[in-house]
């Protein structure tokens, strides 16, 4: 599910559990032990974004047919208050609907493409920061 309503991207357990194993195998030390923020995501630390980022490094959504959103490091943190940074993905379970939905902040700096008649969605980078 596409939802630009979500504040996050939300996953089904299996594959959130995936993300952290890697997220802890790159940096975890760092994780904010205990701190779960929005009740949904448990990926949180202190410290400086750009730092954790570069450490976790890219993170790619992957889809039927070659189809990939590619998250770079520098947008893999979101600032979550008082100097707190988590990695925009919460436990979709914890907001009892157990699915994968891709949430605003991962589609920013993206096109998102409907393609109706073909039943398919597509994406491309984006440069939001520029006007048109």
């Amino acid at each position: 599910m596409i939802d630009s309503g979500s504040e996050f991207t939300y996953l089904v357990d299996e594959a959130y559990n995936k993300v952290r194993e890697e997220v802890v195998r790159r940096v975890g030390p760092k994780l904010k032990k205990g701190y779960v923020y929005g009740g949904v995501s448990d990926m949180c630390f202190d410290g400086k974004a750009m730092e954790i980022g570069r450490l976790i490094g890219n993170m790619v959504f992957e889809f039927e047919k070659g189809v990939e959103i590619v998250i770079e490091k520098e947008r893999v943190l979101a600032a979550v208050g008082g100097g707190v940074h988590c990695v925009g993905i919460g436990r979709s379970e914890m907001l009892g609907a157990a699915s994968n939905i891709i949430g605003n902040f991962h589609q920013q700096n993206l096109w998102v493409e409907f393609d109706i008649a073909n039943r398919r969605v597509g994406f491309g980078k984006a440069d939001c920061s520029r006007s048109v």
